[in-house]
C-alpha cells in the first residue's frame, strides 16, 4: 500500500500548518528502523493492471516501492518517483530482493524534469493516494500527472473517498501535519480536475468506489471507501 503524497515544491513555504513536505516525509520513513507499510500493491491497482497491456508505467509517490515492483513483475517498464530518499532505497531493496528491474528516483512531480522521454512518454501514470491538503491545487496535480501520459495512454487514481475516525488523531499524534485527512475525492470529481487541469481529450474507463478493511490503532477493523479512476487519453 502506497502513503498519501502532496503537491508541494522541496522550497515551497508551508500553509495552514503543512510543513515541508520532503522533510515532512523523509522524517516520517527515516524516523523508524522497518517499513511503515505493508510491503503488499495495493487492492484496486492489482485489479485495474491485471486487464492492461503492459508498457511503460510510472508511479507517482511509490513510497517503498510495493506497487512499482508488482507492476514490474506483471511486465511493466516501471519508473518510481517519491520524495523520500529513505523510501526509494527501500524500494530499490524490495525490487533486488525480487529480481525484477525498477527505475527509482527521489523527485517531486511538480519539478521533475520535462525532458524527453519522461514527458508524454508513460502508457500508464499512477497516482495512488496521491493528496494535497489545500483543494485547490488539486486540480494543479491532476493536470501534472496527466503532463506524463502518451497519446493513447491511461492515468490510474486510487485516491481516499473518506478516512476513518481515528485518522485525524494520529495526523495530531505523529505531529508532521502529513494530511491524514483530507477532503473526500470521488471518480467524477477526480474525472472533473482532469479534464480541467489537463488540455487533452479524456474518456473515463471506470470510475467507482471501491470498499476496502481497514484497522485502527487499537486493532479494531473497519470499512472505508477508496475512489478509483481509470480514464484514456483520446486521441482521434
Amino acid at each position: 500500500m502506497t502513503e498519501p503524497q502532496q503537491a508541494v515544491s522541496q522550497d515551497s513555504a508551508s500553509n495552514e500548518g503543512v510543513p515541508d513536505t520532503v522533510a515532512a516525509w523523509e522524517e516520517r520513513y527515516a524516523g523508524t528502523g522497518e517499513a511503515i507499510w505493508s510491503g503488499n500493491p495495493n487492492e484496486s491497482l492489482v485489479a485495474v493492471a491485471r486487464g492492461l497491456t503492459p508498457g511503460r508505467v510510472l508511479d507517482v509517490g511509490c513510497g517503498e516501492g510495493a506497487d512499482v515492483t508488482w507492476l514490474a513483475e506483471q511486465g511493466w517498464d516501471a519508473t518510481g518517483i517519491d520524495l523520500s530518499q529513505t523510501a526509494i532505497d527501500r524500494a530499490g531493496e524490495i525490487a533486488e530482493a525480487k529480481g525484477v528491474s525498477v527505475k527509482l528516483e527521489v523527485a517531486d512531480i511538480t519539478t521533475w524534469s520535462d525532458l524527453e522521454p519522461r514527458r508524454g512518454g508513460f502508457d500508464l501514470v499512477l497516482g495512488c493516494f496521491l493528496h494535497t491538503r489545500l483543494p485547490d491545487t488539486r486540480e494543479e496535480l491532476v493536470g501534472r500527472l496527466a503532463e506524463y501520459v502518451a497519446p493513447g495512454g491511461r492515468i490510474l487514481l486510487i485516491s481516499h473517498a473518506e478516512m476513518p475516525d481515528w485518522a485525524e488523531n494520529l495526523d495530531d499524534e505523529l505531529g508532521h501535519g502529513l494530511g491524514h485527512h483530507h477532503e473526500p475525492v470521488t471518480p467524477n470529481g477526480d474525472f472533473a480536475l482532469l479534464i480541467g487541469g489537463s488540455p487533452a481529450r479524456w474518456e473515463i474507463e471506470l470510475g467507482e468506489l471501491r470498499t476496502r478493511e481497514v484497522e485502527g490503532p487499537d486493532g479494531k477493523p473497519s470499512e472505508i471507501d477508496d475512489s478509483v479512476l481509470l480514464a484514456h487519453m483520446v486521441t482521434d
